[in-house]
């Protein structure tokens, strides 16, 4: 009894020491910017001008960059879940690369992203990809796949090859086989991998800063705006911070058991 008190404490210990930061951007979103400078940790009135500014500040819609960044997170991750499936399918049956290729590009995603930076900047500058969104959607599909190849990759392994080697028996063709057997019964990994892919998106913040300016700029690139060359606006920030994490945090409630569901299923060994 005193063990499971002792864990509970621990769990509970570590929880606060996580959310700690969230509950202090929430509270600087509520104070006045004489609180904040002066170091009040709660706020003495509650207001709501650091939302309003947000939401409604001339010349500045945070709603176009929520919006941005759903539109490139959603395709995205569509487009990393379309080209990751067939892969991790060829790596999984055909043992394609020698049963090495998928930790080769794993290791890609390992990589610093600060080292692609100025070489991707160039190229896009040079093919007029810069503050478009198309060139987010295609940076991010590329920093996406090396995972998303690697958790389908040991999903589809564990699934029984007895049922293709059916199949095959009966005439259905490999892309049959792929796309009719093994793509709904690996339903739960690919909505886990999706569900990553997505949340990675949204808050992947140094390509959106240096690739986009306005058109195509996300929440993240949006809440660095208030940092003005004649103040920093530390409650507009800390509450463009709570809109921006409203929208993923939401997703997740909806979505955790088949994102548990869909990791727990693809480490199963048979």
């Amino acid at each position: 009894m005193k063990i499971t008190i002792i864990i509970y404490i621990i769990i509970f210990s570590f929880m606060l020491f996580l959310l700690m930061p969230m509950f202090f951007i929430a509270l600087t979103s509520f104070k006045k910017y004489g609180e904040i400078v002066a170091g009040i940790i709660f706020p003495t009135t509650v207001t709501f001008e650091n939302y309003v500014n947000v939401l409604y500040a001339p010349g500045f819609r945070f709603l176009d960059f929520m919006i941005n960044s759903i539109l490139i997170a959603a395709f995205s991750t569509l487009m990393s879940t379309i080209i990751s499936f067939p892969a991790a399918y060829s790596i999984a049956r055909f043992k394609t690369g020698g049963g090495t290729l998928s930790s080769y590009i794993l290791s890609l995603r390992l990589l610093p992203p600060i080292i692609f930076a100025l070489p991707i900047y160039i190229l896009y500058h040079s093919i007029n990809l810069v503050d478009t969104h198309i060139g987010l959607i295609l940076i991010y599909t590329v920093f996406n796949i090396p995972l998303s190849i690697f958790v389908l990759k040991s999903f589809i392994s564990d699934l029984p090859i007895e049922l293709e080697e059916a199949a095959l028996i009966d005439g259905c063709s490999r892309v049959k086989i792929m796309t009719n057997i093994i793509f709904p019964l690996a339903m739960p990994g690919i909505i886990a991998v999706s569900i990553l892919n997505f949340l990675a998106c949204w808050n992947e913040y140094l390509f959106a800063l240096i690739l986009t300016f306005k058109k195509a700029a996300t929440v993240n690139v949006a809440a660095s705006l208030f940092v003005t060359a004649y103040a920093i606006k530390y409650g507009e920030i800390a509450a463009s911070v709570m809109i921006a994490m409203f929208p993923p945090i939401v997703f997740m409630f909806l979505v955790q058991r088949n994102l548990v569901r869909g990791l727990t299923l693809g480490a199963i060994k048979r």
